[in-house]
């Protein structure tokens, strides 16, 4: 599967406070294939802790920029988006769910140099963003949890963001097996049914039922092209060996009679 270019996405850490979310955050991001991290307004992160959580992400850490404030960070990019679970009336009007954003994000021309870059922005790990924070930002994001628990770690809603975006910008091609069509699964299942005919495996009436039975278990197990060949191969093995056997069992004749 070749590679989306993601290089247009920034996650943007506005004054986080722990090394180790930090970290966690790289890690977060380069399993989804996001490559460009910025710090705004963080203090100096003990490196040991970084590197510990970020594991080889630590990458993205050394190499991203720092800028004083978050206003500072959001200077070069054409889009931001501030994810936030917090509602009021200094804040947005409207928050994006998280799916509809990358979505919404995902109609927009990729690299890193298109519209200035999209920039993914998250606050402090006790507060959030503030008000004035969230208002630098071009649209509000959020994440649908639990009312019970509606709080997520910094690393955890970088992962979700990062993966609904990825998710998007893969479409069909994540890697997933994709099941045999049923005009592919008929014609198996009728080669396979054709050569237990041929070793008078069941009668004619009864032919039907086994084609039927092996076209839905094939679909319920949505059997690949490949699996659907390698079950039909497998059929195809056990006739041929069953009728050398026959061949050898009429080649010797019948087993002469013992004397009595």
């Amino acid at each position: 599967m070749k590679e989306p270019d993601l290089s247009s996405f920034a996650v943007v850490l506005c004054r986080a406070q722990e090394g180790g979310n930090v970290g966690s955050a790289c890690r977060a991001m380069k399993t989804m294939g996001f490559g460009r991290l910025v710090l705004a307004g963080c203090p100096d992160f003990d490196e040991e802790r970084v590197r510990a959580m970020a594991v080889h992400a630590f990458d993205l850490y050394e190499r991203a920029p720092r800028f004083p404030d978050l206003a500072a960070a959001l200077a070069s990019f054409g889009l931001s988006a501030g994810f936030t679970r917090r509602r009021g009336e200094r804040r947005k009007t409207f928050s994006m769910s998280v799916a509809d954003f990358a979505a919404f994000a995902g109609r927009r021309p990729a690299g890193e140099a298109s519209a200035g870059g999209v920039a993914l922005v998250f606050g402090n790990e006790r507060t959030g963003l503030t008000d004035e924070e969230l208002g630098l930002c071009s649209i509000a994001v959020h994440i649908p949890t639990s009312e019970a628990f509606p709080s997520l770690n910094l690393a955890q809603a970088v992962q979700i963001a990062c993966y609904e975006l990825r998710k998007g910008a893969v479409g069909e091609r994540d890697g997933s097996a994709s099941p045999a069509p049923r005009s592919a699964v008929d014609e198996a299942v009728s080669r396979m049914a054709a050569e237990l005919r041929s070793l008078g495996f069941f009668k004619v009436a009864s032919g039907r039922r086994l084609e039927d039975f092996l076209r839905d278990t094939a679909e319920r197990a949505a059997y690949t092209p490949g699996e659907l060949e390698y079950l039909e191969a497998i059929f195809r093995k056990a006739a041929g060996l069953a009728r050398r056997g026959d061949a050898g069992e009429r080649r010797r004749g019948p087993e002469p009679a013992g004397e009595g």
